[in-house]
């Protein structure tokens, strides 16, 4: 029997493009993975690619940030990417999010703990499409 779909068609992200910054190339392909399962496409910067051209090239709806990230977690990354409308959401252990919360709320951006759970990950990828 075939696995069935984790999304309603009403909820569907109808392929959505995620992409996802970080220097930790680990743990960005596992959570890669997850946004996956949920009907994401997702893309990665290329080796040396600076996160505004990435941005740029991709042209994502959704942009996951490791805040631990010093090249991508800038605010002038930050404000260019929601100019272009990319959602941004930052994401990070709880000692790191703790550091950033200034700028997360500067600028209303979601946060994600990592590791997360795949219903506060759906959820918060939701609320970046909406």
């Amino acid at each position: 029997m075939p696995a069935t779909p984790r999304q309603t068609d009403q909820s569907a992200p109808h392929k959505q493009l995620v992409l996802i910054l970080s220097q930790d190339v680990v743990a960005a392909a596992l959570l890669g993975g997850l946004v996956e399962t949920l009907g994401y496409d997702v893309q990665f910067a290329r080796p040396l690619e600076s996160a505004e051209d990435c941005v740029r090239r991709v042209k994502p709806r959704i942009c996951l940030v490791d805040c631990t990230d010093p090249v991508s977690h800038r605010s002038e990354f930050f404000g260019r990417a929601t100019m272009r409308g990319v959602s941004v959401v930052i994401y990070g252990t709880p000692e790191a999010l703790e550091r950033v919360r200034a700028v997360a709320l500067a600028h209303n951006f979601d946060t994600l703990l990592m590791p997360p759970e795949l219903n506060a990950l759906e959820a918060v990828l939701q609320r970046a499409v909406a």
